[in-house]
């Protein structure tokens, strides 16, 4: 697994790819769907083969859903959530 912080005047925090391939972008602010760290975060999945995922609607959000022919993310994630979306990164196959 590896890190990479991320500060520069876009993005603010980090990165982590993990040893499925996976990667989980989590940024705060003010470019993205957070209020700037204060209680929320951004929160972007993909794996290596560019593939991107999202929570899914249809279990209620307990599992990721890859994303048809495009990017997105999710926006606006407490601390739990973003700490549940790292372990469903890390698990993702």
């Amino acid at each position: 697994m590896n890190f990479r912080a991320e500060n520069n005047e876009i993005h603010h925090g980090f990165q982590m790819d993990f040893t499925n391939g996976c990667t989980i972008s989590v940024q705060f602010s003010k470019y993205n769907y957070s209020d700037q760290g204060e209680t929320t975060a951004e929160v972007a999945v993909w794996d290596k083969d560019d593939n991107w995922y999202v929570l899914n609607e249809e279990d209620n959000h307990i599992s990721l859903i890859k994303v048809e022919e495009c990017s997105d993310v999710i926006g606006h994630c407490t601390t739990d959530l973003v700490a549940f979306i790292i372990e469903l990164t890390r698990k993702l196959k």
